[in-house]
């Protein structure tokens, strides 16, 4: 949990993002994942956190995945919730069946 935003997008303010930042960004392309919900909403502003001591929103809550199975993952959306301080993430991954015979 890096609680942390990973692009400016993922910030109201727009802020650039720092260098601990984008030695996590690099690590991540590294280890070949991704933020699935900013690679499939690239343009989304939706946030997972308020800071009401800055009057800002973020998204400090990623789900990761490897780049390549991004067609397994159908629906990645943000679900608000009023009783934290940070709005839940959902993921619905496509699961594809093996056809043939269970292993014995």
């Amino acid at each position: 949990d890096f609680n942390s935003p990973l692009t400016s997008m993922d910030r109201s303010s727009r802020h650039r993002i720092n260098k601990e930042t984008r030695t996590l960004n690099d690590t991540l392309d590294q280890m070949v994942l991704t933020d699935i919900f900013r690679t499939l909403h690239p343009k989304a502003t939706e946030y997972t956190f308020f800071s009401s001591a800055h009057g800002t929103f973020s998204k400090i809550d990623h789900i990761l995945g490897h780049k390549t199975a991004l067609n397994k993952y159908k629906i990645i959306e943000i679900i608000p919730c009023t009783l934290a301080d940070h709005n839940a993430m959902k993921l619905e991954i496509h699961h594809k069946k093996k056809s043939g015979r269970p292993p014995k």
